[in-house]
């Protein structure tokens, strides 16, 4: 099969430039004449994507999303229209700016859409055989969007925290905020939780004692001179992020009156 036959192919589930189901452009910012509010929304997806798929990944395995998926990422942004969300480049534009061959973008481009990160539509333009012989379609540029109601929550989160009203949502399909945890912050959560399951525990005496106990007291208690542990939750809570305030109040409760 020739190269010429394969990229004129239709796929399937693909429509015309015109169709209502092909206009998929989408902000997530407050048009400006010098976008800047579209560069904000940018670099601040693009650090949270980092930060995400160093999440994400499994221990001793690569990152799910690759460096070369996120100079991707980047090629697509340097072409979107910062007043439309328009973004329909050729995979040869969009190869050209992230530098990186036809190839590795399909393959990153996959990557990205597999992580929820970007999605697109695929788009036919007509050709000039209505009367005559071959297709009377042909393949044109995918239109490429950011849809912040399939993002990972984790990502939405963080958006939505970092650029408060500057977001620009259509659709509150989803609640919730808070920063991307890392995986040490996901141990210590797992360890507030349980601490504070037993403190809850009914007949539970020492309750209001270490309600009032100072932070070193707590943690003698919790750990019962095992420095083992004391030093892994000291070096879990030094890596996340700082706890928040009803972390705190679940781990210290305040003694009822």
């Amino acid at each position: 099969m020739s190269t010429a036959f394969i990229r004129n192919s239709v796929w399937r589930r693909s429509y015309d430039v015109d169709d209502d189901r092909a206009q998929v452009s989408q902000i997530h910012w407050e048009p400006t004449a010098r976008n800047e509010n579209m560069f904000r929304f940018r670099d601040v997806l693009r650090d949270t994507v980092v930060s995400y798929s160093d999440h994400i990944r499994k221990p001793g395995k690569s990152l799910p999303i690759s460096m070369n998926a996120m100079q991707v990422l980047k090629a697509l942004f340097s072409v979107m229209d910062g007043q439309t969300g328009r973004c329909d480049p050729s995979l040869d534009t969009i190869a050209k700016r992230s530098k990186l061959s036809r190839r590795t973008v399909v393959r990153q481009l996959d990557v990205l859409r597999r992580e929820k990160i970007i999605d697109w539509v695929r788009r036919t333009v007509k050709t000039d055989n209505e009367s005559g012989g071959g297709p009377k379609r042909q393949q044109t540029s995918n239109s490429y969007f950011v849809d912040l109601a399939s993002l990972p929550i984790e990502i939405l989160r963080t958006l939505r925290q970092r650029l408060g009203n500057k977001l620009k949502e259509t659709k509150k399909m989803r609640a919730g905020s808070g920063p991307v945890p890392s995986r040490a912050a996901g141990q210590a959560a797992k360890l507030l939780a349980n601490i504070a399951r037993n403190l809850r525990a009914p007949g539970n005496s020492h309750h209001r004692t270490l309600a009032a106990a100072s932070h070193e007291e707590r943690l003698a208690y919790m750990y019962q001179g095992d420095a083992d542990s004391l030093r892994e939750h000291e070096e879990m809570l030094r890596l996340s992020s700082a706890s928040s305030a009803s972390a705190n109040l679940a781990l210290y409760p305040s003694p009822r009156t």
